[in-house]
């Protein structure tokens, strides 16, 4: 046997050992695995297979479950072995994932994950020497729909601080500035979430002597955390799905509206792929204007979307909502004459 098969061998017998289900499965037949095999890179036939489970079965507690037809393999309950490693399809989805979490996680969050983005990119480079049809690596990449900000720096020591209070719902003072005020500002919080909007990581929380409605607080603000472990942290009906069905997290006041637009052709194409809200219609009037109505929150989101479609999309309902983009979009125009 040729030197360069011997590593392909064993990799396609590790991947084959990590495909066999446990004894309380039915088991997969010899064509199941090669259909498997195939997906994950590895060429075989039946009988391949066939010689790589008697081989196996002299050294792994394999069992061969003859009462179903065809029959099937399983590994025995007794069984004490586990298969370490990643499958090939595990390693090509953090392959993917990387370059996009990558312009999304702050810094310390991506750093934590590096090690398994490592284990998938040996697991790729050792199915390519060894011959195996993979090659992912060369045919995929993750673009951004939009611009995509850089994540902003963030000390890891903060982070993990409010991690630990989230978690343990202990209190916290901080020095934190905020965009309003000129110098950071002393504060005590009561932790109840954190959130990860775009490329920004959010403390949200509530501010003792600040009200009942919590706040958001952008983690790069913070210049210190400490934990008030003596404090009890106050009782909170607070909820971060009702937090985040409100499209609070989207800033702005959340509120349901009725938006109707007049819309371009080009537009309604884009819609009718994916569209605004579950109950959005698109009608055409008796001028053949293209009319659009979706009930969807008011939030900066919403702003943002709009007026990246101006020249497709001009608003008529809300009226508030209306003249706000028509102020906004009358200053920008102001910028270039």
């Amino acid at each position: 046997m040729p030197n360069h098969a011997k590593p392909n061998v064993i990799l396609r017998q590790w991947e084959m050992l990590r495909l066999i289900p446990n004894g309380d499965h039915p088991g997969r037949s010899v064509q199941d695995l090669a259909v498997a095999l195939e997906t994950r890179g590895f060429r075989v036939t039946r009988r391949t297979v066939e010689r790589d489970l008697d081989t196996l079965q002299q050294c792994m507690p394999l069992d061969l479950n003859d009462r179903v037809r065809p029959q099937r393999w399983r590994w025995k309950k007794t069984r004490s072995v586990d298969i370490p490693g990643m499958e090939t399809a595990e390693a090509m989805a953090l392959f993917m994932m990387r370059d996009a979490m990558q312009t999304h996680l702050p810094a310390c969050f991506f750093e934590a994950l590096e090690g398994r983005f490592s284990q998938a990119n040996k697991a790729l480079a050792a199915l390519a020497r060894a011959g195996a049809n993979v090659r992912w690596a060369d045919r995929v990449r993750v673009v951004p729909s939009h611009v995509v900000l850089k994540p902003p720096r963030i000390a890891t020591p903060v982070v993990q601080t409010l991690q630990r209070a989230v978690l343990n719902d202990i209190p916290v003072e901080a020095e934190y500035q905020s965009l309003q005020e000129l110098m950071p500002r002393s504060r005590v919080l009561f932790p109840r979430a954190l959130i990860l909007r775009g490329s920004s990581l959010y403390l949200i929380a509530h501010q003792k002597d600040g009200g009942e409605s919590p706040r958001h607080y952008a983690i790069q603000r913070f210049i210190s955390v400490r934990l008030r472990e003596l404090e009890s942290c106050p009782r909170s009906s607070f909820s971060l799905d009702q937090f985040l069905a409100a499209g609070v997290d989207q800033f702005g006041d959340g509120r349901n509206i009725r938006l109707r637009a007049k819309i371009s052709p080009e537009l309604q194409k884009t819609l009718h792929d994916s569209p605004l809200s579950d109950d959005m219609t698109i009608t055409t009037d008796k001028d053949g204007t293209l009319s659009m109505t979706a009930t969807v929150r008011d939030t900066w989101a919403l702003h943002t979307w709009i007026l990246g479609h101006a020249e497709n999309l001009c608003v008529l309902h809300p009226v508030a909502l209306r003249r706000a983009l028509s102020k906004r979009l009358t200053e920008a125009a102001a910028q270039y004459q």
